[in-house]
């Protein structure tokens, strides 16, 4: 018998954390990538608590799309036992002793999670939709498809990548290690939960969020205009075309009352059309930038900072490198 799957939740190396830095501020995106500070204690439970929430519910859910009648695929693989899944509260502890040989002391809030995940399948006994998949890694590529549009494209309806053509930076940098010279711009997600509504067939991209905060319907407005989000409707609309039917915020509370409260983030249609015009525009400041870096042209002081309250105080805190920006 082989041991249970272990399923990685992980940041994908050219994901949102990657890019979403660098559409808030510069000097956001060097500190965290280039020279990062120890972060601070707000932002450290969020994070912490936020990954032990997508490892519990990513096998959570894989366990169920196992019991599920013909079960489901995982990385190529039909599974129909629940138990060839990790129980989410091992993987929770796996986690854990992972981060403790990082650094990263995790075990005061495990007892946290464990509970979350009691109160959780109180609150959701029966999930009504069919689970497709689970914590699916999807890449996307600059450039034309076949009838000439740009956008971002998965590798079936590419035609023409984009290439980076920063001719300063001939060689990846270690903080950006596909950003090159005659190389395409890729950007890469893990889709949290793929699932088929039991209620209209529709096909929904579900994003975990772990909070402390409230659940309520406002709350999803907030995400509307949040730039993930444009790359899961990209990977969407090319994947299940009519049948896709949006992402939707598994919005998960981790204390009392322990509120959960799915809902369908907001329709964005002209972000989502001028997102991949802004990211190739990005890809090619943050090229430069690395080339100065790296040629002693530009220091960090050559990275702009955003400069507002609104980025530099937010709803976990100060920013990482509030300090740094405020005294160097």
């Amino acid at each position: 018998m082989t041991d249970p799957i272990y399923i990685d939740t992980g940041r994908s190396v050219s994901g949102w954390s990657f890019w979403g830095p660098l559409f808030a501020c510069d000097q956001l995106w060097f500190i965290k990538n280039i020279a990062p500070p120890p972060p601070n204690p707000g932002m450290l439970e969020a994070r912490t608590q936020g990954s032990m929430g997508h490892i519990l519910l990513g096998h959570h859910y894989a366990r169920l799309g196992a019991a599920q009648p013909g079960g489901f695929v995982f990385e190529g693989q039909t599974h129909t036992d629940p138990e060839d899944f990790l129980d989410p509260v091992e993987a929770v502890r796996r986690w854990a002793r992972e981060a403790d040989r990082r650094g990263e002391d995790a075990s005061p809030f495990i007892a946290n999670t464990i509970e979350l995940y009691r109160q959780y399948r109180i609150r959701e006994p029966y999930f009504p939709d069919r689970v497709v998949g689970v914590e699916q890694l999807a890449r996307l590529t600059l450039g034309t498809n076949k009838d000439g549009e740009f956008g971002l494209w998965v590798d079936e309806n590419l035609d023409e990548p984009t290439l980076l053509d920063c001719p300063a930076l001939f060689e990846a940098h270690p903080a950006a290690p596909l950003l090159k010279h005659g190389e395409p711009i890729h950007v890469t997600k893990r889709l949290d939960l793929i699932a088929e509504s039991g209620q209209n067939g529709k096909i929904y991209i579900d994003d975990h969020k772990v909070t402390g905060g409230s659940v309520s319907k406002s709350v999803v407005d907030k995400y509307a205009m949040d730039g993930q989000f444009s790359v899961n409707d990209w990977v969407g609309r090319q994947t299940w075309g009519e049948q896709y039917g949006g992402v939707r915020l598994n919005l998960v509370q981790r204390r009392d009352p322990w509120q959960v409260r799915k809902q369908v983030v907001p329709a964005a249609p002209r972000r989502n059309k001028l997102f991949p015009r802004h990211l190739y525009y990005k890809a090619h400041h943050l090229a430069e930038m690395l080339a100065g870096t790296v040629s002693g042209d530009l220091g960090q002081d050559d990275w702009q900072m955003t400069q507002t309250d609104l980025l530099c105080y937010h709803r976990f805190g100060r920013c990482d490198g509030f300090d740094i920006c405020r005294f160097g």
